[in-house]
């Protein structure tokens, strides 16, 4: 009796460890594991800049200046995707490039500009590596988590 009992045992044991070694490769396997770091990087992006869609008040302008209103000042900003990845970057509807090359230099004016991660299949950040020093947002080296969403950046002089 002893020694069924111990065989059962040992078969319970390797069956378990099995099925363990399995689901771990199931999941590596379909992308559900993640670096934990890379999610909780994703997690505190949303918290800390959530996409808001509100006007900035250097957009909204008096009637008394819309007649003297010139061609929009458009101000240099680098973008660097880690890894690259084809994030779309766009303004006004206006598609300024893609970070599939990793870099990519825009020309932005006042307001907001997109990045619509919504075709990657893995988490990325850009960061803004050369700005414009004129410009107040987006600040030098401030980091965006994009992961199959939209996140916008705010450009203010």
């Amino acid at each position: 009796m002893r020694g069924i009992q111990s065989t059962l045992e040992r078969s319970l044991i390797r069956f378990l460890v099995l099925a363990s070694a399995l689901l771990v490769v199931a999941q590596i396997g379909l992308g559900l594991v993640r670096d934990p770091v890379d999610f909780y990087m994703a997690m505190a992006q949303k918290i800390e800049a959530p996409p808001i869609a509100v006007q900035s008040m250097s957009e909204v302008t008096a009637p008394e200046k819309i007649e003297n209103k010139t061609a929009p000042q458009t101000w240099n900003i680098t973008l660097k995707a880690t890894p690259a990845a084809p994030v779309r970057v766009l303004q006004n509807g206006k598609l300024l490039g893609t970070l599939t090359r990793g870099e990519l230099a825009i020309p932005a004016q006042s307001g907001t500009v997109q990045l619509d991660g919504t075709a990657c299949s893995q988490i990325v950040r850009v960061q803004v590596t050369v700005r414009d020093p004129k410009l107040h947002e987006p600040r030098l080296n401030q980091s965006f988590v994009v992961e199959k969403n939209v996140q916008n950046v705010r450009v203010s002089p």
